[in-house]
């Protein structure tokens, strides 16, 4: 399964012109995929209420590029999932990249990017940046798209993990992942 999942994801061409406006700072995300008895899960994130741009919400681990990252975004990627979730890099399996993303607001572009960890993982959430780690299958979380439209009045698409609803640029860099891995989730 693990081979099906990076050979879809290393044949994946990202779309790296997704930016609608120029940007104003650039970020890296990174979806972390995980698989227990063949079935594919995934982590997401809910931000602190009281630290960043997109407090309380959920998301993937990651932050603005820093000086010290030389312009790499997936150092960026890296280096955000071990400060906020204190995952080594050396444990994860970088698989692909997702198309660049410009937020809505904030004239952000993100970069997604996609790595497979071990699991279960020993998460040590970031109290100040990090409010809970939420860990799915992702067939379950897919199986929410429905059950959310009607629950919460925010943009399309909207899926719900936890009772908390994942939207904005997280749901539809989770609904590219989706397509993406859909011979897989069958």
């Amino acid at each position: 399964m693990i081979d099906k999942i990076q050979n879809l994801l290393s044949n994946y061409r990202p779309d790296f012109t997704g930016a609608q406006k120029p940007p104003l700072h650039r970020a890296a995300v990174l979806i972390l995929l995980y698989m227990v008895d063949r079935e594919m899960g995934i982590v997401l994130i809910r931000r602190s209420d009281d630290v960043g741009l997109h407090r309380g919400q959920m998301g993937f681990p990651g932050g603005m590029v820093e000086p010290g990252d030389n312009g790499e975004l997936l150092s960026t990627a890296l280096r955000e999932v071990e400060e906020e979730l204190r995952v080594d890099p050396a444990h994860i399996r970088i698989m692909g990249r997702m198309s660049d993303r410009n937020t809505m607001v904030s004239g952000i572009l993100v970069t997604p990017f996609v790595g497979l960890i071990p699991f279960p993982y020993a998460f040590s959430p970031d109290t100040r940046e990090i409010q809970s780690v939420h860990a799915t299958a992702l067939r379950e979380l897919i199986g929410t798209s429905g059950k959310a439209k009607d629950t919460f009045e925010l943009p399309t698409p909207i899926y719900i993990l936890d009772g908390q609803p994942v939207w904005g640029l997280t749901a539809r860099i989770l609904t590219e992942l989706i397509e993406v891995l859909r011979p897989v989730l069958k």
